[in-house]
């Protein structure tokens, strides 16, 4: 297993927004069945076994994607890998979208193509689509700044994501609250696993609810009580910047 101790503060830190001309941007929630938040000792007992299943979600607070404004719009990924998502094949596993209702139809094909992007091969291979009306809350960070909040929570080195939430009415909910020095069952837990997006600066959180309702995966699970989100921002370029690279066709 490729184990990844990430400093948490900085964990997928990308440039900020500013610094990208056309710059899409918003929060960003993940929800594993594995933790990610953990010891070795357990990650290395789940790999294989478990941590294959994962609800991703995107807020767009501004910004837009291949000349569509997307502000206040959220897409959101149901996503079954082949195994544990650090070991898995990513262009075999198998996704369902879900698209805000409120989305119009060029925004809602350009809402499919962000999430594609940001999530790379595991959300290429789309076996069902659907429209729901969405929700996506994240809480005022403690300390001040972008992102997900780096404030340690008292007596112990717990990193403190803001508390958030995500619900697509009967098929899809990610509900965390910040981590807590009872959380910590061997003394040495870390970031075990990166973000399944792309442009993310997150920080992990505890999952009090983890749901997906829906058949078109083969499978449905729920998933609560665990270390097992990321909660955070994400941003990105809108699009791919070709035009002024005289190698790219």
């Amino acid at each position: 297993m490729r184990y990844v101790a990430l400093a948490v503060a900085v964990l997928s830190f990308v440039p900020s927004p500013s610094a990208w001309a056309g710059a899409i941007q918003g929060n960003y929630l993940e929800a594993r069945t594995a933790d990610i938040y953990t010891g070795p000792c357990f990650s290395n007992s789940e790999v294989f076994i478990t941590g294959h299943q994962a609800l991703m979600a995107w807020q767009v607070q501004s910004g837009e994607w291949n000349g569509v404004d997307l502000g206040g719009l959220t897409v959101a990924a149901a996503v079954r890998g082949t195994t544990t998502f650090s070991e898995d094949q990513p262009a075999k596993a198998q996704t369902v979208l879900i698209v805000d209702e409120k989305a119009t139809s060029s925004q809602r094909d350009a809402l499919i193509a962000m999430a594609q992007s940001l999530g790379g091969a595991r959300l290429r291979n789309v076996v069902g689509v659907k429209t729901s009306p969405m929700n996506l809350t994240v809480e005022p960070a403690v300390s001040h700044g972008h992102g997900a909040s780096t404030t340690k929570a008292a007596h112990h080195d717990t990193p403190q994501a803001p508390r958030a939430s995500f619900w697509a009415p009967g098929l899809a909910e990610i509900m965390t609250r910040p981590l807590n020095a009872n959380d910590c069952v061997c003394g040495n837990e870390v970031v075990a696993y990166q973000p399944l997006s792309r442009g993310t600066k997150v920080l992990p959180a505890y999952t009090l609810g983890n749901a997906f309702r829906s058949n078109e995966l083969g499978t449905r699970w729920d998933d609560p009580n665990c270390r097992s989100s990321f909660v955070g921002t994400f941003s990105s370029e809108s699009r791919p910047v070709v035009a002024s690279d005289p190698t790219q066709d």
